[in-house]
């Protein structure tokens, strides 16, 4: 995993697009104002965490090392910026085959 750039071409989207964004951290304050509508994923560390593993063959376990930039960026972002209060949706996705509205 890096933190690389990736070159993108600008595009321009006519008025009647849909956007659909996908990513972490994209409720921060100054990102709020680009949203019409946001959908946030609640999902539990262990849960993302071993999701993450099965990917990557990373560690399953929260607390190791190797998972603490992610976990302590995670907690900062949830403390500080409050994701489930400023989305338009909230849905638990601890269960990949059950996802079910929370808001």
């Amino acid at each position: 995993m890096t933190d690389d750039i990736v070159p993108a071409i600008d595009l321009e989207a006519s008025p009647s697009s849909i956007l659909l964004i996908d990513g972490i951290f994209l409720h921060r304050p100054e990102l709020l104002t680009y949203w019409d509508v946001s959908v946030f994923l609640r999902t539990d560390f262990a849960v993302s965490i071993a999701r993450c593993a099965s990917r990557d063959g990373s560690s399953p376990d929260p607390e190791a090392p190797s998972n603490r930039r992610y976990v302590e960026g995670q907690r900062l972002y949830l403390r500080t910026c409050q994701p489930e209060a400023k989305a338009t949706l909230v849905i638990d996705y601890n269960d990949l085959s059950l996802p079910s509205l929370v808001i």
